[in-house]
């Protein structure tokens, strides 16, 4: 549960980071004029984070109110559930994108401070990108005004650990998200059918078991065009590379579980084959998945941190820390040191959950 609360509060920090920490106020009060600049300045990804967020949190209401009706016909509440918030979230994603532009004027208002009559500035209010009077208070050390310190060029340690927290939670949740989805349904195929169609998806899991993932990704940033983000660029590698072991896993629950009463009984009464898959096979090998997609969640974390840290990510990140932290090791030893702990503790908390999951599914613990 320590874990899980962890994971929680790391999430809810990368999604309401410029809330916690930037240069624009979220409440501005001028010539008796109220205005909320924050919420003109939030892009669009940043507000559909928020809505995938909320509707995750919401998810167990809605499968509580919807489990009384859909259990007299034999529909799974959970999946019933997953779609329609997904409905939501995709249709709230495509209307902000097509009806919003998000405001990138700068505003200038932690220097236009004193004309506003009144302001709510986040809790850290200071420029995430600082300029030359930032360069004032370069590489302080950790203080009232900065908990963690300043880096070289005046910029916060403490905003940049939870902007690089969104940066590490996004592509560990995406790449996982992705990887899962391709394991999980190539898996239950091959288990379920076997035959040729078992043995092909084996030898082409094995290929992909055999490119090294960090090369890879090192070869296509540096091919890529300009206009594709790194950033993104590493999430569809790691999620079209990382599905085997969730797929192995799968294969292998279903190979068990095709042979059961319950399958046997649902192919008698003709159920259709995506049907019986969706409804029975997958829900009952899912389990196991949930184990790999916790480490597969750290290993993503601990990825990411090792190329902003060869700077072949040009994003807000630990890794990027720890680059500008190295050279000073002793001047700056706040910079690497807050760097290094943010990373240890999300792959320590993802391996913990991992490992708790595993324990709580395995029945040679349960006497």
């Amino acid at each position: 549960m320590i874990s899980l609360a962890v994971i929680m509060a790391l999430a809810l920090v990368a999604i309401l980071a410029p809330f916690i920490g930037g240069e624009v106020p979220i409440r501005w009060v001028q010539a008796g004029e109220t205005s909320w600049p924050i919420f003109r300045h939030l892009t669009n990804s940043e507000y559909a984070a928020m809505a995938g967020f909320a509707l995750l949190l919401t998810l167990p209401l809605t499968v509580r109110r919807l489990r009384p009706r859909l259990e007299q016909i034999g529909a799974s509440p959970w999946v019933r559930g997953v779609l329609i918030h997904g409905g939501l979230w995709l249709a709230v994603t495509v209307t902000l994108g097509v009806f919003r532009e998000p405001e990138r004027r700068y505003g200038f208002y932690l220097e236009r401070v004193h004309e506003a009559d009144s302001s709510w500035f986040p809790l850290i209010a200071y420029p995430r990108h600082p300029g030359y009077q930032e360069l004032e208070i370069k590489e302080q050390p950790p203080s009232w005004q900065h908990p963690l310190g300043t880096g070289r060029l005046g910029d916060d340690i403490l905003i940049g650990i939870v902007y690089g927290a969104r940066t590490a939670m996004s592509i560990g949740f995406v790449a996982v998200g992705i990887s899962m989805t391709i394991g999980v349904l190539l898996g239950a195929l091959s288990g379920y059918f076997s035959g040729w169609i078992d043995l092909v998806m084996m030898r082409i899991a094995e290929v992909f078991m055999l490119i090294p993932r960090l090369i890879l990704i090192i070869i296509i940033l540096t091919v890529i065009p300009t206009w594709i983000p790194p950033v993104w660029a590493v999430v569809v590698v790691l999620g079209i590379t990382g599905w085997t072991g969730s797929y192995r896993m799968m294969r292998a629950q279903l190979l068990q579980i095709r042979g059961e009463d319950y399958m046997t009984a649902a192919r008698a009464l003709a159920i259709p084959t995506w049907r019986l898959l969706v409804r029975h096979a997958i829900p009952n090998g899912l389990a196991p998945i949930l184990v790999g997609a916790a480490f597969g969640v750290a290993s993503a974390v601990f990825l990411e941190a090792t190329l902003a840290f060869l700077d072949l990510v040009e994003t807000p990140s630990w890794g990027t820390l720890l680059v500008d932290g190295r050279q000073h090791l002793q001047d700056l030893w706040w910079v690497w040191a807050s760097a290094g702990t943010a990373i240890f503790v999300t792959v320590f908390v993802y391996n913990l959950l991992g490992e708790a999951i595993r324990d709580a599914i395995d029945p040679r613990l349960k006497v």
